[in-house]
């Protein structure tokens, strides 16, 4: 007003001679001019009190505005934390932080974080400590001077005294989670400075109450977390973090080995049929207890299905995981000993162990090596362990046992189960007799190839039974498909297409036979991924597939069919060899034609092929 006073007789005479020919009046002009130089002096002014008196309280707004946004984006407590502890040591002159968090075993409160890494973290809170009980039912900042002149303070123990002595410390900063004291935020000032204002405790519990809400966020996270991960019953890792830890220390076992157990309890059914299924629910309880406290931290223990458990051990040799399993069978023996108001019957395990890379390759050659040595187990009488045999494939071809030591061997071993195999393939054979000599020429060829690859005989044993069974589906397909003698439609090569899953829902009632189902079920999946019909590819094919698709595609060659005549022995080595990593395993492939062109294998059909033809 000052400035327009002095000089408005000078603008009032410029305005005459300037606005002579504009209609408008010099109040209004004035009256603007004033306007603008009003605003533009009003914000000069703010920013000089601003930076004179409020800086520190903008810059803590803005940085409590950024803090409070970047952990509302966080889910996991360390990061809350450690942002927690910057802003403090950023915003305020503080010369110590440390913060305690409660663990879940004792509901104590670890220290778990601090301002500088050279601090001792030793500190503990006890949960009956009288400062954690005042903080729990008041959510406030608490200064030390307050705290000392309290009832509280004087039933303190010296030794909890003198440790926040030692901690120096001037406040302390409660992280309530509802009712529940998450954690305590202790800090101490500079020498010079000892008291807190008024601002600065404001600001402490800001901080307290957006930190609080955070945490309750993390925990409902952590908690969903937890639980997604692990079996409610038997507090394990369930099946799905299984195939996780897999995947993780597979990709971490390079130069390593790298061992699966696993174990499935004998005659679970028939236990939960004698004492119900409580009483079992406590079996599968006691016995996750067991396997976990003799795997302590040296490998995981997961819960693989309903009556199965495994056990992943990395850096773990074949022996060494069969001492450790040959000691939790035994634990598990004896865990209904102590159970005083009944007699319950003792618990067994058939437990199959496999490694890489020693037995396996692969995860999925892991877990269905072991998978085929449990079932060996339950052949054999069950309450025992057995140690896969080679999965891969081995390439000097000397090692193979000879035609006629195979054939000897194999007259050795005692399948339970031949009536009903049998009984199968001749229902196969009244509709279509190539199906029935098909499936025993398959079931030679594979387990031949099979005993080349290294497994032992009574995986072998599967693998011919599966050799057998492969086309069991076909009983379904109409003969019209089945025997056309021209090429398929494609409708027509649908319905053919169906004899897999066929296959597989006749032997899936079979309990028995179910170790056949992933040979039988993956026959015509190709190593490219292109087959059917899952479309799978590479080593995620079981190897016994493999196997059985390499035996099954040789003999389709070589026979006479309906729509086409045999192929000579040569022609059919040849295309196997072309589609070596296209429709077939190359090592197995490559395995299979050495043995056909050594006489190692014979091939059934030729003969009489040549008897036909001409």
């Amino acid at each position: 007003m000052l400035f327009f006073s002095y000089w408005l007789p000078s603008m009032d005479g410029m305005m005459r001679k300037t606005l002579i020919h504009f209609p408008i009046s010099e109040t209004m002009m004035i009256a603007l001019l004033f306007m603008i130089c009003t605003v533009i002096l009003y914000n000069l002014m703010k920013i000089c009190i601003d930076k004179l008196f409020i800086k520190d309280e903008i810059q803590r707004a803005n940085a409590l505005k950024e803090f409070s946004h970047d952990v509302s984006q966080s889910l996991r407590i360390n990061e809350i934390m450690d942002k927690m502890v910057r802003l403090l040591r950023d915003s305020l002159d503080i010369q110590k932080i440390f913060v305690f968090v409660q663990n879940t075993k004792d509901q104590d409160y670890d220290m778990a974080y601090s301002l500088s890494p050279l601090d001792n973290r030793s500190f503990k809170l006890d949960h009956k400590n009288p400062l954690i009980k005042y903080l729990e039912s008041n959510h406030e900042c608490l200064l030390m001077s307050d705290f000392q002149c309290m009832t509280v303070y004087r039933s303190m123990w010296e030794e909890e005294k003198n440790q926040f002595a030692v901690m120096h410390t001037d406040c302390f900063i409660p992280l309530n989670d509802d009712d529940t004291l998450v954690g305590v935020v202790a800090v101490s000032l500079p020498a010079g400075k000892r008291n807190f204002s008024f601002d600065d405790l404001s600001f402490l519990s800001s901080i307290s109450s957006i930190c609080s809400i955070a945490v309750k966020n993390s925990r409902l996270y952590e908690q969903a977390y937890y639980e997604a991960r692990t079996d409610e019953m038997t507090g394990l890792y369930n099946r799905k973090y299984f195939y996780e830890i897999l995947e993780k220390e597979y990709s971490r076992c390079e130069g390593r080995s790298l061992a699966l157990i696993v174990f499935n309890m004998d005659d679970f059914r028939l236990y939960n049929q004698l004492y119900g299924t409580k009483e079992g629910d406590l079996a599968l309880q006691r016995t996750a207890r067991a396997i976990s406290s003799c795997v302590g931290d040296n490998g995981y223990t997961t819960r693989y299905s309903s009556k199965v458990f495994s056990v992943i051990l990395p850096g773990y040799d074949m022996l060494a995981a069969k001492n450790l399993a040959d000691t939790i069978r035994r634990q598990i023996m004896h865990i209904n000993d102590n159970t005083n108001d009944k007699i319950l019957k003792v618990l067994t395990m058939s437990i199959g162990i496999s490694s890489i890379p020693y037995t396996a390759s692969s995860i999925s050659e892991l877990i269905d090596t072991a998978d085929m040595a449990v079932f060996n187990v339950k052949r054999k009488g069950k309450n025992g362990i057995m140690l896969a045999a080679g999965g891969q494939i081995m390439r000097d071809t000397q090692t193979y046992r000879n035609t006629e030591q195979g054939h000897e061997h194999r007259e050795e071993i005692y399948s339970a189960y031949a009536s009903t195999i049998y009984a199968l393939t001749a229902a196969i054979d009244t509709k279509d007799h190539y199906t029935f000599n098909h499936s025993k020429n398959v079931a030679y060829y594979a387990s031949e190839l099979a005993y080349a690859t290294g497994l032992d005989a009574d995986t072998v044993e599967i693998i011919r039974e599966a050799g057998l069974l492969h086309d069991v589906g076909k009983i379904g397909i109409p003969e019209t498909v089945l025997n056309k003698p021209g090429k398929l439609t494609e409708e027509e090569f649908e319905i053919m297409k169906n004899h897999v899953e066929s296959s597989v829902g006749i032997i899936r009632y079979l309990p028995s036979l179910e170790y056949v189902i992933p040979a039988v079920i993956g026959h015509h999946e190709r190593y490219d991924g292109t087959g059917y019909p899952r479309r799978i590819a590479g080593e995620n094919i079981p190897l016994s597939a493999r196997i059985l698709c390499v035996a099954d595609s040789f003999d389709a060659m070589i026979s006479n069919r309906s729509y086409k005549d045999a192929y000579s022995v040569d022609f059919a080595l040849r295309e196997i060899e072309k589609q070596e990593g296209g429709q077939f395993d190359p090592k197995l492939a490559g395995l299979f034609i050495q043995l056909v062109s050594s006489g190692k294998i014979k091939v059934q059909n030729e003969e009489e092929n040549a008897a036909q033809n001409a």
